[in-house]
């Protein structure tokens, strides 16, 4: 098994951005691969125990959210399930809830990319995407042959199964931060077709029950498409529903706009990475500097910063557009907390480390330390000509690593509004910034742990433990969602 020490938070996104998105469009699959290749029970058995002696051994957080007696009550119930030989997908729905437990999104397990290959390239899929409010599933785009069904019908059912249930299902393989459930449904949103294939297999038809507009309900059965027909039809829909956004960050990933006669600058940001912003020809630092000279050359005094659909990256980034928002010296991280494998590995580097006896885990606070991974431990400068005006700040179930620790930052410090719904990260710090991947040996699901603890507070403070929640929570519909509607609540 292999284990990596990687600084960059850009492997969580590696994960659930590269494998969806990327591979999707890959047409080669490899000639021997066996997408319903069956594994025995003991090489099943060996994946699993193996996933929880990592889990065990590597993550610094393991009991945060769930103690250890009932993390190893879910496994040994996992185990009773593996009674007969199981597909790599039916082996996913059964691991995938227990990793969900632990409750942290830098703590994943996904099919490899050759089956995300597979199912777009060989096999017909869901014909709909959906966008899901208030836990009620609506038709965003419809992608089948049908086209009588509208965008903006309700999905009641699917092949006789309530959708409720089926979220719920779908929602149990994806992690979130704690009990948090945002970022699990914006995953299901962006995965839909590809997760009910993985949790109810293939179907060449499905019976969907709908009503539109609380009209009485209808049922029509549409046939399963091949990804590339879906694709097609969602390009043909998303030009009749333009401001529909997309379930990905699309570039420019960063943008400044000012509307002068009301006094307001929005400044967009959906990336803190700097790699992905390299790739569509943007810099961070440059553009925030030029951003925010132009804010005070224009005399702008009420700033909103919209982080939704931020799939996060650096924290310098994070914390260099905060020094933008203040006029004092502040904290970013306060420590950093391990287990054994991870503090013996940094303590032959020369980080320094203080056991704390009554976790049995190893914390760091060493500034001096010149590993990227141990960025903001101190206290950080701030610009000089930094914007003192109004500040609000939008959030969402996809504001995910470094974009709900700018969003904590904001609210520890009462700097401005955060505006939207719960954004999935802990307000006190999550786990991340190194990260621990490898492929289990028989079933070859790929799995990430985080190997430190963050804490965005002194770890001496006592804070309820809860993720970066909003201010304001504008109620919002579908059709706010067709229309691009940004709700802020006439707070402006």
């Amino acid at each position: 098994m292999q284990y990596s020490l990687d600084m960059r938070p850009v492997i969580i996104n590696i994960i659930l951005f590269f494998t969806v998105v990327t591979c999707y469009a890959q047409v080669d699959t490899s000639p021997s691969f066996d997408f319903n290749r069956k594994y025995s029970v003991p090489e099943l058995k060996k994946d699993l125990a193996i996933l929880k002696d990592s889990l065990e051994i590597i993550h610094p957080a393991l009991y945060r959210y769930i103690n250890k007696a009932s993390f190893d009550q879910a496994f040994k119930n996992a185990d009773k399930f593996i009674d007969r030989p199981l597909t790599q997908t039916a082996f996913y729905t059964i691991v995938a809830p227990l990793v969900s437990k632990v409750g942290d999104i830098h703590t994943t397990i996904e099919l490899p990319e050759e089956s995300h290959s597979y199912l777009a390239t060989e096999s017909k899929l869901f014909p709909f995407d959906v966008r899901i409010v208030d836990k009620k599933v609506y038709i965003a785009s419809n992608n089948s042959a049908d086209s009588s069904i509208r965008a903006g019908s309700r999905i009641l059912k699917i092949n006789n199964q309530p959708v409720d249930e089926v979220l719920r299902k779908m929602q149990s393989c994806f992690s979130d931060e704690g009990a948090n459930e945002t970022l699990k449904l914006k995953r299901v949103e962006q995965r839909f077709a590809f997760q009910y294939h993985l949790n109810y297999g293939y179907s060449k038809a499905f019976k969907v029950e709908y009503t539109f507009n609380n009209k009485p309900s209808q049922t029509k059965t549409v046939r399963a498409e091949p990804f590339s027909v879906i694709k097609t039809r969602r390009g043909e829909n998303q030009q009749k529903f333009p401001h529909l956004k997309s379930l990905f960050p699309q570039a420019p990933y960063l943008a400044l706009s000012i509307d002068a006669p009301k006094n307001i600058a929005i400044l967009t940001i959906k990336w803190f990475q700097n790699d992905v912003l390299r790739e569509a020809n943007e810099q961070f630092r440059p553009f925030i500097d030029s951003a925010f000279a132009e804010i005070k050359e224009r005399k702008i005094n009420n700033l909103i910063i919209d982080i939704r659909n931020n799939g996060g990256g650096e924290s310098e980034n994070a914390s260099y557009l905060y020094a933008y928002l203040t006029n004092k010296p502040f904290r970013f991280l306060y420590a950093m907390e391990a287990n054994q494998k991870t503090y013996d590995e940094d303590r032959e580097r020369g980080v320094k480390y203080t056991f704390v006896k009554n976790t049995g885990k190893y914390h760091t606070s060493d500034s001096t330390t010149p590993y990227q991974q141990f960025f903001g431990l101190g206290y950080q400068s701030y610009k000089p000509n930094s914007f003192s005006g109004k500040l609000y700040v939008l959030i969402d179930g996809l504001t995910t690593s470094a974009a709900p620790q700018f969003a904590s930052l904001v609210k520890q410090n009462r700097r401005g509004i955060l505006i939207g719904e719960n954004a999935p990260g802990s307000l006190s710090g999550g786990s991340g910034r190194g990260y621990s991947y490898f492929l289990l040996p028989n079933s070859g699901l790929l799995t990430m742990i985080s190997r430190y603890r963050l804490y965005l507070v002194s770890p001496a403070q006592k804070t309820k433990d809860r993720c970066v929640t909003p201010d304001y929570r504008p109620a919002k519909s579908f059709n706010d969602l067709l229309g691009g509607v940004i709700k802020t609540l006439n707070l402006l």
